[in-house]
């Protein structure tokens, strides 16, 4: 819990620094049993930002129990939400929402290549954003009045720009951009965090542009983020959320055999003449960066901001040195460069890195049964939403065979098919599923605890 009051307290320094330059935001500080919902539509339904925001949790905050829970439904709407409100997010419970709402809400359809811009159309481009800002205003209200508290996400962009093969529904990106500032306007007015994606995603797309025409920080529909976006999207909240820090720091005197500093763990040292040996009991575990995500460190800072676990060795001899933890060999090192100091958390063979990525599968794990329950939800509040039949299965099926008929020719037509399809085969274990990301949860909890270390330096 030492870990947890550390870092409750530099969020409080950094939170009254913010507030002067910001005048609004109250930063979150998620508390034991706490209940985390994110609400939105494809991008969150995908959920893989997240399920990256969820490991990162579970590795800066161990011990410290939170439920997290993906309210996203794919092709939804804000209007979506309301109507699926209170039974699908409500009866969590949840004690904070990440919202993020708007790229179905602009109707990218009014924004098909090809199409006449005159007044009519113009008028309906004018009347989704009403409706947008209209009906955001009311969820946010309703989220307040149920005592859940906000964090607010500007939508990510609508790839206009790059030069891919897929239409271009240019303009769709510059409604999204309104879809921002009236955010921002929320934002303020609740005096909520707010995460701005829109600016930074411009941005990096924007920058990535000018080296490859074809560079997309999105999908290659222009919609959808990949695993680049989605880890952009994961750093930037767990930027604006939580300070910068260290998993820890540790400063160590050789030729005194002293400890000079040690943040963020425990560090005894042990007598031995012929090498340097402590143990080391960290608070926190680093953040892993699986390698599908390894493109997103090109375009961010990520570790250097947020994932640094320091060993400095002051008092060496001029010569090379081989650092050991717990018996493992994770480097070798000249004096300077120990002087200088060790960022441990790039290095993937400390038992440190390996247990953060057993935590990360974990997230993975639970990330994974979280979506066969979205897919449930998916189907009944969106697809089965005008359907007045039995609670029957088979009629369901009918029902929705009929409605993909319907939807035959369209780009989503496919992904609908698997849907409709994963839905039956997961509906009857639908209790099972529940009961199984609660285990998973537990199992994320029990993971994440850090344990002690041995590390050896050792004259080569």
């Amino acid at each position: 819990m030492e870990k947890v009051y550390i870092k409750l307290l530099g969020i409080i320094l950094f939170l009254g620094f913010f507030i002067q330059q910001n005048h609004a935001q109250t930063l979150p500080v998620f508390k034991e049993n706490d209940k985390v919902c994110f609400i939105g539509n494809s991008i969150t339904q995908d959920g893989r930002y997240h399920m990256l925001f969820q490991t990162y949790f579970a590795t800066q905050f161990p011990g410290n129990n939170v439920s997290f829970y993906n309210c996203g439904v794919s092709g939804d709407v804000t209007e979506g939400v309301l109507y699926r409100l209170d039974k699908d997010i409500l009866s969590l419970k949840p004690d904070y929402a990440f919202v993020m709402l708007g790229m179905n809400d602009i109707q990218l359809g009014l924004y098909e290549s090809g199409v006449t811009v005159d007044s009519t159309l113009i008028a309906k481009r004018k009347n989704a954003l009403n409706r947008y800002y209209e009906l955001t205003e009311e969820l946010s209200g309703l989220l307040k009045k149920n005592d859940i508290k906000t964090i607010f996400f500007t939508p990510t962009i609508y790839d206009q720009t790059s030069k891919i093969e897929c239409p271009n529904k240019f303009g769709g990106n510059d409604a999204l951009a309104d879809c921002a500032v009236h955010i921002r306007k929320l934002a303020k007015k609740y005096n909520a965090p707010l995460v701005d994606f829109h600016p930074l995603m411009s941005e990096i797309n924007a920058k990535g542009q000018e080296r490859d025409s074809t560079f997309t920080i999105i999908g290659h529909d222009r919609v959808h983020p990949g695993d680049v976006g989605h880890f952009i999207m994961a750093s930037e909240i767990i930027k604006t959320i939580y300070p910068p820090d260290v998993v820890s720091k540790i400063h160590i005197n050789a030729k005194e055999n002293t400890i000079t500093q040690s943040v963020n763990c425990d560090v005894t040292i042990i007598a031995n003449p012929s090498k340097l040996k402590f143990h080391v009991l960290e608070k926190s575990l680093p953040f892993p960066v699986a390698s599908k995500y390894d493109d997103a460190l090109d375009l961010i800072s990520f570790p250097e901001n947020f994932n640094k676990q320091i060993i400095k060795v002051d008092g060496l001899k001029k010569r090379s040195y081989r650092l050991k933890i717990d018996g493992i060999s994770i480097g070798e090192f000249s004096k300077k460069e120990l002087e200088g100091g060790i960022d441990l958390s790039k290095y993937k063979k400390t038992p440190q890195y390996k247990q953060a990525l057993d935590v990360f599968n974990l997230c993975e794990a639970y990330h994974k049964v979280n979506g066969k329950l979205r897919t449930i939800a998916l189907i009944e509040y969106k697809n089965l939403r005008k359907y007045k039949g039995p609670n029957i299965n088979k009629d369901k099926r009918a029902y929705l065979d009929e409605e993909l008929k319907k939807q035959e020719g369209k780009p989503w037509h496919p992904y609908l098919v698997k849907m409709c399809n994963q839905y039956f085969e997961v509906l009857p274990k639908q209790d099972a599923l529940w009961q199984e990301l609660k285990d998973v949860r537990g199992k994320i909890y029990q993971q994440n605890v850090p344990v002690s270390h041995t590390y050896e330096l050792i004259k080569i």
